[in-house]
């Protein structure tokens, strides 16, 4: 055989038989471990062609290991935590071939018998695409001195029965067992009491791991052995959040039921027509008083507004709208929902770039009585809804965006619900409207006709939006209020419990 041959062979030999080391954050030796042999017979051309080579990475928090990789303890387990991370995402991590708790952000978590003397553990972290890497370090626990059970009860006298150790997991928010929420997130919060240490205490939402604490994290906070505050994202539904306590002699753990559903926000509404005006120089109207009283009856018949939360205002000033809107300010909480309808004239100034609602008092030469656009987002920025939708049916409505979005992807219920919302829905551009509203009837029969339990803005305005068009010269409109807190949410829309 040819002298060059016969070194690359050797070459592929070595690559195929021992494995790639690299150092991981804690300066623990990693291993890439590659399958060989037979194993690559179960691997098709497509998976070995795949583009991602890079194994995970593991980080060890704890134990803490000497400079030669070991660790002393003289316990019957051992407590294994650390983080791994992959671009690709985690399969899975195993300690010891059994497979440990690991969070949404790659926190792990495992518990590994000991023997008495030195034991090998063995961490291997597989990534979506089957990297694997491997992490491997020794702990060794003090050989235990055997003797006589019969000369040791002669020597010594009989040790006094001791008291059992008792645990309790006091959970005080939610103070019931059951709980409803509008927030995709709850602080949870228990007092631990303990006559004897805990070793690690593990908190589960629907048996998937939230967050673990070790015995060297379990500090007492006045009567409490430890006191837990932790923030837990939640699913729509129930979630099932359990405390788990571990001890040398005995497991103890408490549970409540958390429901985040929509349904628990306080939906308001402040519904404004205006058609009859002092000003005999501005044209009265005939439609916006019954527009917003079947608005007023679809919302509190039909979706999930009660009527205490509902107002109607029928021909307002302007002191009148922004004395409500005042009043809003300190009724509605960050978990609240607001939406806004006008229904009246509207005025653009074209000079100062600016469009106005008409209220009752307003005066056809005079603006001061006037409502700006201005105004109106001034509000919406200060009242600190979670969402707030104003739908405008009036002459130069749209003159209220700084911006208008394209329509995106459609995003489920609980992710829209979740970002906080500014947004607008008008009949139309910078053009008059006529009295009798295409724009509404098209509102409010996609209001009646919806069949589904959630109904978002944009789904809404979409299937309102061509027939308006098409049976009108306006071009209805739908976006977001700038600068006012919109973080890409959207208004939803819950038909009423029965």
């Amino acid at each position: 055989m040819k002298k060059g041959v016969l070194i690359n062979v050797l070459l592929l030999l070595c690559l195929t038989l021992f494995p790639q080391v690299s150092e991981s954050k804690s300066g623990v030796k990693q291993f890439n471990i590659s399958k060989t042999g037979a194993d690559l017979k179960k691997f098709t051309d497509q998976s070995r062609s795949r583009t991602d080579i890079s194994p995970p990475v593991i980080t060890l928090e704890t134990p803490v290991l000497s400079q030669d990789s070991l660790v002393k303890s003289d316990t019957r387990t051992l407590i294994v935590k650390g983080k791994v991370e992959d671009q690709g995402g985690i399969f899975a991590v195993m300690v010891n071939g059994v497979e440990a708790i690991v969070s949404a952000d790659g926190q792990f978590l495992a518990e590994v018998p000991q023997a008495f003397g030195r034991n090998t553990v063995r961490i291997v972290a597989t990534d979506m695409a089957l990297n694997n890497t491997m992490v491997q370090f020794h702990s060794e626990r003090p050989t235990q001195i055997i003797t006589d059970p019969a000369s040791e009860r002669a020597a010594e006298p009989e040790a006094p029965v001791k008291e059992k150790n008792s645990y309790s997991i006091q959970i005080t928010q939610p103070s019931a067992s059951t709980v409803i929420t509008a927030s995709d997130k709850y602080n949870l919060e228990a007092c631990i009491k303990a006559t004897a240490p805990i070793r690690k205490l593990v908190i589960y939402r629907d048996n998937s791991f939230v967050n673990g604490y070790l015995g060297n994290k379990i500090i007492p906070n006045g009567d409490c052995a430890f006191q837990v505050d932790e923030i837990v994202a939640l699913k729509l539904g129930f979630n099932d959040v359990r405390i788990e306590i571990f001890a040398d002699d005995d497991t103890v753990s408490n549970s409540v039921t958390i429901e985040y559903s929509l349904h628990a926000a306080r939906n308001f509404a402040l519904l404004i027509g205006n058609e009859k005006y002092d000003d005999p120089g501005i044209m009265e109207l005939s439609e916006p008083l019954n527009d917003a009283t079947e608005l007023y009856k679809t919302l509190t018949t039909e979706y999930n507004f009660e009527t205490d939360n509902v107002i109607l205002l029928k021909n307002p000033t302007k002191a009148d709208i922004i004395g409500t809107l005042h009043q809003l300010r300190s009724r509605i909480e960050p978990f609240d929902n607001l939406l806004i309808f006008y229904a009246g004239h509207g005025f653009w100034d074209e000079g100062m770039g600016v469009g106005y609602w008409l209220p009752r008092d307003a005066s056809k030469n005079n603006p001061v009585n006037w409502i700006p656009n201005t105004d109106l987002t001034n509000y919406l920025g200060a009242i600190k809804s979670k969402h707030t939708l104003l739908i405008a049916d009036a002459c130069f409505s749209g003159g209220i965006f700084k911006t208008r979005s394209a329509f995106s992807a459609t995003y489920a219920i609980e992710m829209l619900y979740q970002m906080d919302s500014r947004k607008a829905i008008t009949s139309g551009t910078l053009t008059e409207v006529p009295d009798k509203s295409v724009f509404f009837q098209y509102l409010i029969k996609n209001l009646k006709e919806n069949t589904n339990e959630y109904l978002s803005a944009e789904e809404l305005f979409s299937k309102m939006r061509m027939a308006v068009i098409n049976n009108s010269e306006n071009v209805p409109q739908f976006g977001t209020i700038q600068n006012v807190g919109d973080e890409g949410g959207d208004f939803i829309f819950i038909r009423g419990r029965k």
